[in-house]
């Protein structure tokens, strides 16, 4: 294909070397005439292991020129990459006054010079709303609506400076989040002889993956670092605790506890993350994140409690009082504090789990049960329907079985607020997802 890549920035002039590579002729585009004429001089822009290399053949091999044109740039052309920067205002939001300008200046192009189909490629690190607001733009600056004549894609990067150049050959994956179906046709065009797992999603879950990315890259980075300082007051190996928490990719390293939930409890987590915020104080040592993370479960219960509790009081029916089903460990369990929060004001409560019997508690988890709930035992219904017939608003922390839920008789207008995500759920007269739709 012919691709213009718009800012000659760090993504842009990688892309500008690595696409001839497969095939493809680049032209780029930026404002800064000393990045355009280093393009054309087979030149770096930045220093980049193996870009200097990588640019120079593809200038040679007649597969890369740029410009300060942009119209130009549209007309010998396919599909747009924009590449163009997106620096933080003060107040840390994303300032999009480059994005929005390159947008006009290619909707207007065009518009005057592409009476045929043209698609934009966002690479640029940007927020959904802006997304929208990018494809507002270009259909208003082009007179064109999207799917007619004009396309639009997220298309984030997953570049490591310093190995751009091999993380463009071997992406850890690559997501295409489409507008329209014609420019989904030309992704799939886009990465010849790349192995790599192609996702394609709607704009907004492509420009949120993103986010998700960095923002866990940087919880890794202060995890390993508040565990390093915690190791050092206490005299012990920080990187051989921490090889020994790698080896372990059931749990530690991989896709367990990652999805949107549930706050957690349980006899460890809440007791264990104390006792390392204990030694930290004593050890004049400053884990803020460690610290912050039992303040942000709290914060997931009150939310969930606010959705749920009313002047109304309506009855609540619960489905799951364990920490987490399939055990009858209700210590610290945040539907616990649900159901005594609920009573105390007055709610009726009903719950259903079916792995719980008060009779058959005991030690600390009996203590902790009856200690939070008094009445417990009359507050445990013997079968899911009958919780679903008395209830107004059901909450679902448990799976369960499909089955159990597609026998299930609702009533109408009855809530369904969904902490796992079950797809048998979605059925129900007034579903809710906790964090989704």
């Amino acid at each position: 294909m012919k691709i213009s890549v718009f800012g000659l920035g760090y993504v842009g002039a990688v892309s500008c070397a690595c696409l001839p590579e497969l095939g493809h002729d680049v032209i780029g585009v930026d404002v800064a005439e000393s990045k355009v004429r280093q393009i054309n001089d087979g030149q770096a822009p930045i220093i980049e292991t193996g870009l200097a290399e990588a640019l120079a053949k593809a200038v040679k091999a007649g597969r890369l020129r740029a410009t300060t044109d942009a119209d130009e740039a549209v007309a010998s052309s396919d599909l747009a990459l924009l590449c163009v920067g997106t620096p933080s205002m003060p107040s840390g939001a994303v300032n999009s006054e480059h994005l929005q300008t390159v947008c006009r200046q290619i909707g207007e192009a065009v518009g005057r010079h592409r009476p045929d189909y043209f698609a934009v490629l966002n690479r640029s690190t940007s927020l959904p709303p802006i997304h929208g607001q990018l494809q507002k733009l270009l259909e208003k600056s082009s007179g064109r609506r999207l799917g007619h004549g004009l396309g639009y894609v997220c298309h984030p990067e997953f570049l490591r400076e310093g190995v751009a150049v091999h993380d463009f050959h071997h992406p850890p994956k690559i997501v295409f989040g489409v507008a329209d179906k014609h420019s989904g046709v030309l992704c799939r065009e886009l990465y010849p002889g790349i192995e790599a797992p192609t996702f394609v999603v709607s704009p907004e879950v492509a420009a949120m993956v993103k986010y998700a990315d960095n923002c866990f890259h940087a919880v890794k980075v202060t995890f390993g670092n508040e565990i390093g300082l915690m190791c050092q007051a206490l005299g012990v190996d920080s990187h051989a605790v921490m090889e020994l928490f790698c080896q372990d990719t059931k749990l530690n390293i991989s896709a367990r506890y990652l999805k949107p939930g549930s706050a957690f409890g349980g006899s460890c987590l809440p007791k264990d993350l104390r006792a390392m915020l204990d030694a930290a104080r004593n050890s004049a040592v400053a884990v803020p994140m460690l610290g912050g993370v039992l303040e942000s479960n709290r914060l997931q219960v009150q939310q969930l409690l606010a959705r749920i509790i009313s002047s109304q009081r309506p009855h609540v029916g619960v489905v799951g009082l364990a920490f987490k089903e399939g055990t009858d460990d209700v210590r610290e369990s945040p539907i616990v504090t649900v159901v005594e929060q609920a009573c105390g004001k007055g709610h009726r409560v009903s719950i259903y789990d079916r792995s719980l019997s008060v009779g058959s508690l005991v030690g600390s988890n009996r203590s902790f049960a009856l200690n939070s709930i008094p009445h417990l035992a009359h507050l445990i219904a013997p079968d899911l329907q009958s919780v679903v017939d008395a209830c107004d608003v059901l909450l679902v922390s448990h799976r369960l079985h499909d089955d159990d839920w597609n026998n299930i008789t609702w009533q109408k207008g009855q809530r369904v607020v969904d902490l796992v995500n079950i797809p048998a759920l979605r059925s129900a007269p007034a579903y809710e997802g906790l964090y989704w739709d």
